[in-house]
């Protein structure tokens, strides 16, 4: 076993176990807790980071972590970053709905390099190394072909996060823009489940407002080892920074939904 797939193998095993946790912990919620007036936190959202950060802790040392609820944990190797989303789509598991997902990342000198997002209510499990494609499951998976975007069917990231009034107002300006474009607009509130759908062609272009390190840094390298694009909302780089918006495509559509949003 090489390194990357070493890698690989660890944050599957981890991202497997800390999915079945948040299976059976969905069961008996309790109250959930608020982060800010409507950012929803779960007993599910801590106890599956800490399993996850002890598991990579335990197996790479000297690697640097960060984590949606922790925050910066820092290794004396910090060209190594682990990038945590410990349930992805908290909103929706805390309803019973099945949109989301267990992200964890591992980006070398700020870029991806490992990818894992487990969807536990779909049963399906993504994964991908830079430069050897993207598998659900252990099968290859690829982007649309669709380059028609009155035939193509974009989702962007949800309403009422962060600083919810400037939020807002770009994602109805974003929706007002696509539903002239596009054949569908969605909005499945999960930018792990967003992301998944991109590369694997059942959605054409996922748009996020307002994201955050953790809501992207697997799903970059899973749009784009599936012969996608993901790049900031102006089509330049991703930074991997707070606040940061971004779009993924099929890359066929990439340029067409860029110049609508800028």
């Amino acid at each position: 076993m090489d390194e990357l797939q070493k890698f690989l193998s660890v944050a599957e095993t981890l991202s497997r176990k800390a999915g079945a946790l948040c299976l059976e912990l969905q069961s008996n919620l309790g109250n959930v807790k608020y982060k800010s007036v409507k950012d929803v936190v779960t007993i599910a959202d801590v106890s599956s980071e800490k399993l996850i950060v002890d598991g990579l802790r335990e197996a790479f040392p000297t690697h640097s972590i960060r984590t949606e609820e922790a925050g910066i944990i820092e290794g004396s190797d910090s060209r190594y970053r682990w990038i945590i989303d410990p349930v992805d789509g908290t909103v929706n598991f805390s309803r019973g709905i099945p949109l989301w997902g267990i992200s964890i990342a591992l980006h070398f000198e700020g870029k991806p390099l490992v990818a894992v997002v487990n969807l536990p209510k779909l049963g399906e499990l993504f994964t991908a190394i830079k430069g050897r494609g993207t598998f659900m499951n252990g099968n290859p998976v690829h982007v649309s072909g669709e380059s028609n975007p009155t035939h193509a069917i974009v989702s962007n990231g949800d309403f009422n996060v962060g600083d919810a009034a400037k939020i807002n107002a770009c994602n109805s300006r974003n929706f007002a823009r696509e539903a002239e474009a596009f054949e569908r607009v969605k909005c499945l509130g999960s930018a792990v489940i967003e992301g998944c759908f991109t590369a694997c062609g059942r959605i054409d272009c996922f748009v996020m407002t307002m994201s955050y390190p953790w809501d992207i840094a697997a799903i970059a390298l899973l749009v784009e080892e599936a012969g996608g694009r993901s790049t900031h909302i102006d089509g330049t780089p991703m930074q991997f920074v707070d606040a940061e918006q971004v779009v993924f495509s099929n890359g066929l559509l990439h340029d067409s939904i860029v110049k609508i949003l800028v």
